[in-house]
């Protein structure tokens, strides 16, 4: 067995120079960045402009943190992809890397390690292999097509079309982070939780409809400016993880159950 695997790899290394496979290796690598940034960026400027009435701000320590994990997946996938001389290989070794960095980030955001909460993170990435498989295959083939503009034997200004490849790249990156917007639900729950802490000031019957008995401290800041920062959470279906940060230094997380009338499960002050 390892002496066939053996053969297999010296075959592998005989198609091709190791220069050829350097420059497709770190194309692919630089694109999947570049689809990573334009992904990020719209993802997190979507709800913000889309929403202009709600008091949503920007986190950047989560963006950046964001950016420099989907950067490196797909640098890594895209990098594995552009190995393999043959398109196949390179599309499954990829797209199975992306799966399993999938599964680790489910495993991180879950908080924890054991053994009930590994299985759950694999079944939530295993049916993303296809999609993995496809990104591994798209982040290969910009390589490649990068290199096809290069070739000086084509006709035509070669930086208008490479200009063009970049800004697909761009675009498509920036329209799968666009797809990450608010639904109308989750929209219309934020904008009745900002209600009622605009009435809670002046009206103090919409305090039942506030978390002021998990978080006693919080009418102390009702009539403070607050910045909304949300995200979907990953262990709730149907659910928003909420941080409300006050003008004043406090700040309030809730576990926020969209469409519900009683939409807190849980919430508790930042320390």
């Amino acid at each position: 067995m390892l002496i066939k695997i053996q053969d297999k790899l010296k075959l592998a290394l005989m198609q091709e120079s190791l220069a050829a496979r350097g420059e497709r290796m770190r194309l692919a690598a630089l694109y999947g960045t570049l689809a990573a940034t334009a992904f990020t960026l719209a993802n997190a400027f979507v709800n913000v402009f889309s929403f202009p009435n709600l008091p949503l701000g920007l986190d950047w320590a989560q963006i950046l943190t964001q950016w420099l994990g989907l950067s490196a997946a797909l640098a890594l996938a895209g990098g594995v992809a552009g190995w393999f001389t043959e398109e196949y290989n390179g599309i499954a070794l990829g797209g199975g890397i992306i799966t399993a960095l999938l599964a680790l980030a489910f495993l991180i955001q879950m908080g924890a390690t054991g053994g009930a909460l590994t299985l759950q993170s694999l079944i939530m990435a295993l049916p993303l292999i296809g999609v993995s498989m496809l990104a591994a295959g798209a982040l290969r083939w910009t390589a490649r097509r990068h290199l096809e503009l290069c070739q000086p034997a084509r006709s035509g200004p070669g930086p208008a079309r490479l200009g063009k490849h970049l800004l697909l790249i761009v675009t498509v990156g920036a329209l799968a982070g666009i797809l990450g917007r608010m639904d109308l639900a989750a929209e219309q729950t934020l904008t009745k939780f900002h209600g009622y802490l605009q009435a809670a000031p002046n009206d103090q019957s919409v305090w039942v409809q506030l978390p002021v008995k998990q978080v006693p401290e919080l009418p102390e800041h009702f009539g403070v400016e607050y910045r909304f920062y949300v995200r979907r959470s990953q262990l709730a279906l149907g659910s928003l993880d909420l941080s409300v940060r006050f003008a004043d230094g406090f700040e309030m997380q809730c576990l926020l159950n969209v469409g519900s009338s009683n939409f807190f499960t849980d919430c508790q002050a930042v320390k």
